[in-house]
């Protein structure tokens, strides 16, 4: 099975890091303690006049212990130097931040429960574009305006979530419940994907996501998408569609997005990426983003890679100061990452 194929079977649960995580602790009950580590260093000139080194590390610690045949206690914790919550004024941008910190439930076939700063069933939707070393997503750009503890919609304080599949259909659905940083009223989502199996044609996997929010100031936030996979051989072919609105004081602000991805495993130690991203923003900050980005991956080991990447940008700042750099800016990224 290739790594594409096995990608689209693995868990939502388990795809923030917790899927490359080495056990360093197995009971004889099968409980385990596992650690994820992320280093890199990047050279890039991405929202700078300047060409900068930035330096970029994730620790990640959790595991499960076992209570009996069908229940396990799981939780992991993750966090890393310059993660994207510090763009939320949450910390700056040197310190240890939190992406994620969650308990939970693993019932075996009756799914998977688990509270706090979560891996969001979203994720399922985000990560058929979000492949790139050198860029982020434009999807659901504007959370973080009902809620600053939400990056990206899929890391977001005080969610309860429920995750399972069946057969072919995965099911993420989750109640946000915030606390007293998030200043949340309520909020809730849901993501399904169904994988079909084309024997020789590959494999085709559809996703659609829903997500609303609204905070105790009367601002409302939604977001939805639908996308999906293909998959055939070494090569990975992705494309979404979404939209979010955030309605504060019967003003709206709605974002429309539109992204592109093909990842192609040439062969043991080269992968290359193409993406295209478009975003309109309508009644807000008008940002506009025409985004093309080539990439090339060089696998030292399993883990470890060299990545160079030029981004073309053809957007509009519009009011706002752009989205990751000036939206009419070309940049080029390279990096060395290790991971363990």
């Amino acid at each position: 099975m290739t790594k594409a194929v096995q990608a689209v079977v693995l868990p939502a649960l388990l795809v923030a890091g917790f899927a490359q995580a080495g056990t360093i602790y197995q009971g004889e009950d099968g409980s385990t303690i596992d650690v994820y580590g992320r280093l890199a260093f990047n050279v890039t000139d991405k929202g700078s006049e300047d060409v900068e080194g930035k330096f970029d590390a994730r620790l990640g610690l959790g595991g499960s212990q076992t209570v009996n045949d069908i229940i396990s206690v799981i939780g992991w914790a993750e966090y890393q130097v310059g993660a994207a919550e510090y763009a939320n004024n949450l910390n700056d941008e040197d310190e240890l931040t939190a992406r994620y910190v969650w308990a939970g439930i693993d019932a075996a076939q009756y799914g998977t429960y688990t509270g706090g700063r979560v891996a969001s069933g979203l994720i399922m939707f985000t990560d058929i574009v979000d492949v790139f070393a050198a860029s982020d997503i434009g999807i659901a750009r504007q959370v973080a305006d009902v809620d600053p503890t939400a990056t990206q919609v899929f890391r977001q304080d005080g969610t309860l979530q429920y995750q399972n599949s069946y057969e072919l259909l995965d099911v993420s659905v989750a109640y946000i419940i915030g606390n007293n940083t998030s200043d949340l009223k309520t909020g809730y989502n849901i993501a399904l994907r169904y994988t079909f199996d084309l024997g020789e044609g590959g494999k085709l996997a559809p996703v659609a996501i829903y997500q609303y929010d609204e905070n105790e100031s009367e601002a409302e936030y939604y977001v939805w998408g639908v996308g999906g996979s293909y998959y055939i051989g070494d090569l990975t072919i992705g494309a979404i569609y979404s939209e979010d609105e955030v309605k504060r004081n019967n003003v709206k602000s709605t974002d429309e997005v539109a992204e592109f991805a093909a990842v192609y495993d040439v062969d043991d130690n080269w992968v290359l990426r193409l993406g295209y991203r478009w975003l309109e923003n309508s009644d807000g900050d008008e940002l506009e983003l025409k985004d093309t980005t080539l990439e090339a991956q060089y696998r030292l080991t399993l883990r470890s890679s060299f990545f160079g990447s030029y981004v073309f940008r053809d957007g509009d700042n519009g009011t706002s100061g752009g989205y990751g750099g000036d939206a009419d800016d070309d940049y080029f990224f390279l990096g060395l990452r290790y991971e363990y």
